[in-house]
């Protein structure tokens, strides 16, 4: 049986720091820098490889996870690090290549380090199809108040609701006594109109892959929840991947934000806002959702088509999370708690209810 060899690697697309420490060793085997190809890595773990069995581990970063893979397909296990959960010292203030090697070894041999958990091919492509989405959507808002500053600024205010069909036939007909601000208005209407056309394209892709054998039964699950459609459905599956890594529906909320902070010393307890430390797309997304429970717990008529396609646990839960969310959102209004702090603990509560559906389970916890 081979000794354990714990890797840690500092990840440079031009250059690698890798440093070795063996399993019940305090002092490091090695630590080298080498050039970021291929061939020149393969064969340094290869001959690391005929001694130890190598556990290999780099930080999450935005060179992605073509690394992972490619450690992978040569049959060496990878782990991608959780960066912002890497263990700190407070008065640490020395940081290089070296270091951050040596530190990602050392914690990572005495089981200190988050693993993320990394998509396959697809899934990471389908969920830069859906970001991609999502940031042409904040784009073309973005693209709005600039028109709407350039008009206002030009003596131009529309009183009514805007980009409705009226407003964007009068900005249509608006001059101005310089051609150069009619020209950068016409630049402005052009880019919206690109945007606006590509998220179309976007949509239609996304439902596509929606009715997808893959995806179509749980976007069915989550469509069933008042709150959630296709859009909002498929930005929760790519964001998430995997509802069963999740133990309990606190590691899900822990995961998209949700948890409160916490400042607590002796007998005092103090909890603030929430963390913010996760997925901050679900998180908006969630938070976005949970509005549609403050009316009364309905159900219309495309709620009982969509309940009538899951399964009768499923529909339950759904029954409970309508009538749950409603009841907890008033009851913490009525004690006084504003609208955007209500909002936030119903969708934790969300949260919770997501995961007993996509994980099927039969009694849903509720998060204090």
């Amino acid at each position: 049986m081979k000794q354990t060899a714990y890797v840690g690697i500092d990840y440079h697309i031009s250059k690698l720091t890798v440093a070795v420490m063996l399993e019940g060793e305090k002092d490091f085997h090695s630590t080298v820098h080498l050039a970021n190809k291929t061939k020149m890595i393969t064969k340094y773990l290869d001959k690391l490889a005929e001694q130890f069995q190598l556990k290999i581990c780099y930080e999450a970063s935005g060179s992605g996870y073509h690394f992972q893979r490619l450690l992978c397909s040569r049959g060496y296990h990878c782990d991608v690090i959780a960066p912002s959960l890497i263990p700190q010292k407070a008065g640490d203030r020395r940081k290089n290549d070296f270091r951050d090697a040596r530190e990602l070894a050392r914690n990572y041999a005495s089981g200190q380090l988050t693993v993320v958990h990394p998509p396959t091919q697809y899934e990471e492509a389908v969920r830069n199809v859906v970001r991609c989405r999502l940031d042409f959507k904040e784009k073309q808002k973005r693209t709005k108040q600039q028109i709407n500053g350039l008009l206002i600024a030009q003596g131009h205010h529309w009183p009514k609701s805007k980009w409705t069909r009226q407003h964007r036939q009068w900005i249509a007909q608006c001059t101005f006594a310089e051609p150069l601000v009619q020209q950068v208005l016409q630049e402005y209407l052009a880019h919206l109109e690109y945007l606006e056309s590509s998220t179309a394209r976007l949509d239609q892709q996304i439902a596509a892959i929606a009715a997808s054998e893959t995806y179509a039964p749980s976007v069915k699950k989550l469509c069933a929840l008042k709150g959630l459609k296709t859009l909002s459905a498929m930005i929760l599956i790519a964001e998430i991947t995997d509802f069963r890594r999740f133990a309990n529906p606190r590691a899900l909320m822990g995961f998209l934000g949700l948890i409160p902070s916490e400042d607590s010393s002796g007998d005092k307890r103090r909890y603030g806002s929430i963390t913010k430390a996760g997925n901050r797309r679900c998180r908006t997304q969630l938070i976005e959702s949970v509005r549609h429970y403050i009316k009364q717990p309905r159900m219309s008529r495309q709620m009982k088509a969509d309940c009538a396609q899951v399964d009768p646990l499923s529909a339950s839960i759904v029954h409970k999370c309508m009538h749950r969310l409603h009841k907890r959102y008033w009851t913490l209004t009525m004690r006084g708690k504003t609208r955007n702090v209500a909002l936030v603990a119903i969708a934790r509560e969300f949260a919770g209810f997501i995961w007993a559906l996509m994980t099927q389970q039969g009694a849903v916890a509720q998060a204090a």
